[in-house]
């Protein structure tokens, strides 16, 4: 696992008196798993969108892992962790400014984990914010996508009951990573939320972008990669302590998820 302080030589963390400034911006792809740190976080505004795969967020003392379509935006002076799982691509933007804060509040967001499903508009409004801003002679337009990002963040929030469902969900999703390795059934875990089976299944899809049983299924191959890299262990060992009692299965999920099979996967390190 590489893992990597923000906080080191860091040349675009800086507050600014305009009224909206992109400090930087990005999209990244991790082949290798990746653990980035800010014990300090940032002085300015952080929106980090998952494109693809997996990422594990440590927000406030409480880890959320985030997938395709889910982002976590950070406030200023925030601590900020996050590890990505191998081959999870994101977009990025740091920005700060006058109006900063009090556009957040005109959009009702705050610093925290959202669990959206991948939206056109959040997607296409952040890739045009990257091009913009690397672009010398594009920086109002940039602005102008930056603004465009957030009204659809806001949208989509809004429209998916973030407010109020995600909080449940979220506690399902605690308690999914917490227990990855038992054997969870999706009565307990609609029990544990106070909903019936099938509207616990629906509120978990709309919020986490898929079902209960294949989120802790990504929780077990994620765990597994490490244990793949980290230790010695046989891999039968390796799958039943993930939760996999079936070997066979293990490796034919593992292979359809990573393209490789177990054994190629720690061979390649």
């Amino acid at each position: 696992m590489i893992k990597w302080d923000g906080n080191v030589r860091d040349r675009t963390n800086f507050k600014t008196e305009k009224y909206l400034k992109i400090n930087s911006c990005g999209f990244q792809h991790m082949p290798l798993p990746c653990t980035v740190m800010r014990k300090k976080g940032r002085v300015d505004y952080q929106i980090l969108l998952i494109d693809n795969g997996n990422c594990e967020i440590l927000y406030k003392n409480k880890k959320y892992t985030l997938s395709n379509g889910n982002l976590v935006i950070y406030t200023p002076n925030e601590e900020q962790e996050y590890s990505f799982s191998p081959n999870t691509s994101s977009l990025w933007c740091h920005f700060g400014g006058k109006i900063a804060e009090e556009l957040f509040d005109s959009c009702n967001l705050t610093g925290g984990v959202y669990f959206l499903n991948p939206d056109k508009g959040i997607s296409e409004s952040f890739s045009k914010l990257i091009q913009r801003f690397h672009l010398s002679d594009k920086q109002t337009l940039a602005n102008a996508s930056l603004l465009e990002l957030i009204y659809h963040i806001s949208k989509a929030a809004a429209k998916s009951g973030q407010n109020r469902n995600s909080d449940i969900i979220t506690q399902a999703v605690t308690y999914i990573i917490t227990n990855y390795n038992k054997q969870l059934t999706l009565d307990e875990l609609a029990k544990k939320a106070g909903y019936s089976k099938s509207r616990f299944s629906h509120l978990f899809f709309e919020i986490a972008g898929m079902s209960p049983i294949k989120y802790q299924n990504d929780i077990r191959l994620k765990n597994s990669c490490e244990l793949l890299l980290s230790t010695d262990l046989p891999i039968t060992e390796i799958a039943q302590s993930c939760g996999f009692n079936d070997p066979l299965y293990f490796s034919r999920i593992f292979k359809k998820k990573y393209k490789i099979s177990p054994t190629q996967y720690r061979i390649s390190g």
